[in-house]
């Protein structure tokens, strides 16, 4: 969908292009990555969430570290627009709590 703007992976050169920006593709196994929370939503119409899940999934899998990674999954969500502000709060909480934890704060 996005060929024009980003470049199309069945051209060679623009291949090239999308392989070297490529988080997906440059995940180093047993590097040892640092925590990560991962956000998406099963409605995201600029980011398919499928995007998301496939990089936890590989981080989780090839991270050399005992630190987490964790996805948040919102179900009635899109890309942030029109959000409601409960949804928000809940957000920040989980947000603010993971890196609370990760960084050993505690009250």
């Amino acid at each position: 969908m996005w060929t024009t703007e980003y470049g199309h992976p069945d051209d060679p050169e623009q291949f090239e292009w999308l392989y070297a920006y490529s988080p997906y593709h440059h995940v180093d196994p047993g590097t040892e990555y640092p925590a990560l929370y991962i956000t998406t939503a099963e409605s995201d119409t600029r980011v398919h969430p499928s995007h998301a899940m496939k990089m936890t999934a590989r981080l989780q899998g090839e991270t050399g570290s005992d630190r987490p990674i964790l996805m948040r999954f919102e179900r009635a969500a899109g890309h942030g627009a029109g959000t409601p502000m409960s949804m928000i709060l809940d957000q920040y909480t989980d947000y603010y709590s993971f890196l609370f934890t990760q960084l050993g704060i505690r009250f």
